[in-house]
């Protein structure tokens, strides 16, 4: 034990037995044979415990209590006495003390005395130093909750607020005083997400909140919920997003128009030409193969903007499940027929038992006649194999169309619109593919070289 106690005695024997009888606990005694030198004392250093007789020369060992307790208020106070009466016992009981000690006393019993009130004094000053410490922890969260630039709210198990940090009320300009206490459930929502928060004067802001529960000392369940205004944030995007768009509205239109250019500037030539030859009089011999090339390129006007059209303006998905095996063998049937004519043999490879997926079928058929007639004009001069496989992968189905054709360069943006390496394509056939396959949750990917090109997409299961 390395207490300390103050032995407050004129009679200097007995003053130093007792500090040899509370040394044998290891405490650090000092000794003041006045009650004007334990009040120096007591200014000098904190004790424990402080052993008072009721007789000194200057003062009555009562009345040190009270100054004892003053300037230091966990000493425990022990008045030691040889003549005892009932109405010193309740002066001392009035005044704090610990304990009232009768000469002559027994060294056990005094040990046992001064132990328990150095464990008292010990007590008290753990008490202090937990309450310091949670009054700092305290004003910690407090100046933390207030300088955050967020919005800091909780709710008790009532859904009543509790705290309303400054940042609220500088911008809802509605103060702790009139918040605290209200009903504020309907302000953070239950769970995480953004919810409008009404500002004075009429109006709101847009904040996302996260919300978090503790488990308070009482049981109680407090609800901390910690938002950020995206009000500014949202709009922002807005516009980005509308910017977004009329840059790529002004992107589509310039390719458009670059791709209508060229049928038009052949039809008004053809147009020329017949114009002359009709003049001339020649016959049908010299005149039906030019308009049979106008109307050829009328035909390719015409499928631009329905390519344009679907691309720019696509139909909501009505999705219901979908047989792929079905699907595939209407597909195999269309372009039989085109397939046989250019040499091309379409070949299937289908998992058995593939479950089906969600989706909407006119689309995806669109997206298979689209892949498969690639493949066949990539392989329109020398023939080959089309094939079209199907997978069962976690979760979705896999299917490939593949064909043995002359590839192209793996850095070539297929994908994007207008982009095409055929003659007459219009080039928006594979960013419509593209469209509706990610229009349906699934992906699409390509990889190709001489000889083999295949392109993978995945649907997810219905």
């Amino acid at each position: 034990m390395s207490a300390r106690v103050l032995i407050v005695d004129d009679d200097e024997a007995l003053a130093e037995n007792l500090a040899e009888i509370v040394q044998t606990l290891g405490a650090q005694t000092t000794i003041a044979p006045s009650g004007k030198s334990a009040l120096a004392r007591a200014d000098e250093t904190q004790f424990d415990v402080a052993m008072i007789d009721v007789r000194l020369p200057d003062a009555d060992g009562v009345s040190l209590l009270q100054p004892l307790r003053e300037r230091s208020p966990f000493t425990q106070l022990v008045l030691v006495t040889g003549n005892a009466t009932l109405e010193g016992a309740m002066a001392a009981v009035r005044g704090g003390a610990f304990a009232y000690v009768l000469k002559p006393f027994s060294p056990p019993d005094l040990i046992e005395t001064v132990r328990r009130a150095c464990e008292q004094a010990a007590l008290y000053r753990e008490r202090e130093r937990l309450r310091l410490e949670l009054e700092l922890s305290e004003r910690r969260h407090r100046e933390l909750v207030e300088s955050m630039p967020s919005f800091v709210l909780a709710l008790d198990d009532d859904g009543r607020i509790t705290t309303w940090n400054r940042k609220l009320e500088l911008v809802t300009g509605l103060s702790r005083e009139q918040m605290l206490g209200t009903p504020g459930a309907a302000l953070v929502g239950v769970g995480d997400g953004s919810h409008a928060l009404p500002v004075q004067g009429g109006g709101s802001r847009q904040v996302r909140w996260r919300h978090a529960q503790a488990q308070e000392p009482s049981g109680a369940r407090t609800t901390y919920a910690v938002g950020i205004d995206v009000t500014d944030e949202q709009e922002l995007s807005r516009r980005t997003l509308r910017a977004e768009r009329l840059a790529a509205v002004g992107t589509m239109a310039a390719g458009l128009a670059h791709e209508v250019r060229n049928p038009l500037n052949s039809a008004s030539l053809q147009l020329a030409l017949l114009e002359r030859r009709l003049g001339r009089g020649e016959g049908p011999d010299t005149t039906l193969p030019i308009a049979r090339i106008i109307n050829s390129e009328i035909q390719r006007l015409d499928r631009l903007v329905r390519d344009f059209l679907a691309f720019a303006q696509p139909r909501p998905i009505e999705r219901r499940p979908i047989d792929l095996t079905a699907l595939l063998g209407d597909v195999v049937t269309l372009i039989q027929p085109e397939a046989e004519a250019a040499g091309v043999t379409v070949s299937q490879d289908l998992e058995q038992g593939l479950p089906s997926v969600s989706g909407d079928a006119e689309r995806l058929r669109q997206v298979f006649l689209n892949l498969t007639r690639n493949a066949r004009e990539a392989m329109q001069e020398r023939g080959g194999i089309l094939t079209l496989r199907a997978r069962a992968v976690p979760g979705a189905v896999e299917i490939d169309v593949e064909d043995d054709g002359p590839g192209f360069g793996d850095e070539l943006p297929v994908f994007d619109a207008f982009f095409t390496t055929k003659p007459q394509g219009t080039g928006l056939g594979l960013s419509l593919v593209h469209r509706i396959v990610t229009d349906h949750d699934g992906s699409i990917r390509v990889r190709s070289r001489p000889g083999c090109t295949c392109f993978t997409f995945s649907l997810p299961h219905a």
